[in-house]
Formats: C-alpha cells, sequence, structure tokens
C-alpha cells in the first residue's frame, strides 16, 4: 500500500499545491486519503514509496532523471524531452511544397516560457524592453496563445526558419458549422482517462479565451497509441479532428486543467484519478 509519494520538480517550481497543474488537485486527494506528499524540488532526495517526475521543462535535466532513479518507481521517468521536433508528425521546413496554412510555435513546449525564466535567472538571456519586438531569429519564446499563423509557407519570415528555437507546423483547426474552432483535450493518468473541449473564435485555443467547454465522449486510439510508445504515465494531449482523424497539437507531462477544467471532471471520477497511484505499485 503506497503511504507516501515524492513529487520531483524544477529547483524554482515548488509551489505545486497551490498551482494550477492537475497534479495539485491530486495532491489534495492523497492528503485527504491519508498519504504523505513530499514536493521535492532540486536534487534533495527524500525517501518515499514511489516518485512521480513533474519537471514542467520540456527537456528533462541529468540531475532530475538522476534523483528519480533513486525511487523504488518514478513515474513518467520514460518522459525526456517533449519538444515538438520529437515528435510533431506536421513540421515543415522552407522547402516544402505544402500549399496550407501554417503556424510558427517555439520547439519548446508552452512558448518556451519556463526555459526562457531559467535563462534570465542565471543571467544568460538579455533583458526584452516592453513594446520592442526582437527580430525573428533572436525569439527566444512566444506567448503560447499568440502562436502567429499565417497563410502560406511563403509568408512565414525568413528569421524564423534561421532560429533553432522555433518551429513551423501546418495549422491544422477543428472548424464548426458555426464558425468557432475547437480544441480536443486528453487527460489521463494511469488507466484513468478524461476528455475535454474547449471552443473559441480564435485559432489558437487556451484556457483563457474558451468560450464554451464541455466533456468528450470519446478518444481516438491512435492517441492511446502515441501514449504507449511515447511511455506516458501522467500527461495530457492536445488534439483536434481533421477528417476524421486525430491531429496531435501538444504532449504534456505536467498538464495544466486550471480551476475551470477541473470543474468538469465530477468529484467521483477525480477521486478515481487519485486512486490510480496505487495502479503502480509491484
Amino acid at each position: 500500500m503506497i503511504k507516501s509519494i515524492a513529487v520531483l520538480t524544477h529547483e524554482i517550481d515548488d509551489n505545486i499545491k497551490s498551482s494550477g497543474y492537475f497534479l495539485a488537485y491530486l495532491i489534495k486527494q492523497w492528503e485527504q486519503l491519508g498519504m504523505k506528499v513530499h514536493v521535492v524540488s532540486g536534487n534533495n532526495f527524500v525517501p518515499a514509496d514511489i516518485a512521480i517526475l513533474h519537471v514542467d521543462r520540456s527537456v528533462v535535466g541529468e540531475m532530475y532523471l538522476e534523483l528519480a532513479s533513486r525511487y523504488p518507481l518514478t513515474i513518467n521517468c520514460a518522459v525526456t524531452d517533449i519538444s515538438r521536433s520529437k515528435f510533431s508528425p506536421n513540421l515543415l521546413n522552407s522547402k516544402d511544397r505544402y500549399t496550407g496554412p501554417v503556424i510558427v510555435k517555439t520547439d519548446a513546449n508552452y512558448g518556451g516560457v519556463p526555459e526562457q525564466r531559467d535563462q534570465r535567472l542565471s543571467g544568460n538571456s538579455s533583458p526584452l524592453m516592453e513594446g520592442v519586438q526582437r527580430p525573428w531569429r533572436k525569439v527566444e519564446f512566444l506567448e503560447s496563445a499568440d502562436y502567429p499563423v499565417y497563410e502560406h509557407l511563403n509568408k512565414v519570415p525568413q528569421g524564423v526558419w534561421r532560429n533553432q528555437k522555433l518551429v513551423v507546423e501546418k495549422f491544422l483547426p477543428e472548424r464548426l458549422d458555426s464558425g468557432e474552432y475547437r480544441l480536443r483535450t486528453y487527460l489521463f493518468f494511469g488507466k484513468k482517462e478524461f476528455g475535454m473541449w474547449y471552443e473559441s473564435s480564435d485559432p489558437v485555443i487556451k484556457f483563457a479565451n474558451a468560450r464554451s467547454m464541455g466533456r468528450l465522449e470519446s478518444i481516438p486510439d491512435s492517441l492511446r497509441e502515441i501514449r504507449k510508445a511515447k511511455g506516458f504515465d501522467l500527461g495530457r494531449f492536445d488534439f483536434t479532428l481533421v477528417d476524421g482523424k486525430a491531429v496531435l497539437f501538444d504532449m504534456n507531462k505536467t498538464p495544466v486543467t486550471g480551476q475551470h477544467g477541473q470543474a468538469l471532471i465530477p468529484a467521483q471520477e477525480q477521486l478515481a484519478f487519485a486512486n490510480e497511484i496505487h495502479g503502480f505499485e509491484y
């Protein structure tokens, strides 16, 4: 029986219990069930029955992987790199003959903001002046809700192609008859799954600009196959349905649901998610 859990986080991200991470809600359930949860930031080993690798960076550093190896079992230890260049089947280069709309994103997840924050704290990133747009070849991060969409590849600024921190993808949104856009989310932990949809008039949908949301009736098997192949125990996949097929946009190993998303999950299902921790026992 699992009695103690270590949550392994980045050394400057120790506020998980008061955050919008899905794990914050699981921790609350675990503590109510009498389990001891240790939030371990950096490489400070704290003994526990099981650990969860919850480093909110696209690439997990060796320090955290070494720490994870010290536990009897670590959830998500196989998911070490979720850069878009590692998983996206929709990447394009400047010589492709693709004629549809495209979108520019950071190679790093969530606009590269966590990595940019690390760079600033270490003094390795030049300060940004408000209102000043950096040349595309020097852009280090983007607001994920403002990823630019272009009608055609030839509209993409040349500096984007010279920036290794940026990628260009086919833009494959799901458009409803009403003209609204829809984004779908596949949330999972262990064998427990939950699907949500969000609709907005904006083509790039986030929690903040969603006008309505609801529960999905089903999850495409193709996403389950990707999850298995990538070794995800805990996570969230964002996708659309285009011509009946799932188009994966984002893979996240430190999923965020926020209050609005969490409210869609019935209390009994939240408890079922929490109890999945026992499915990882030897």
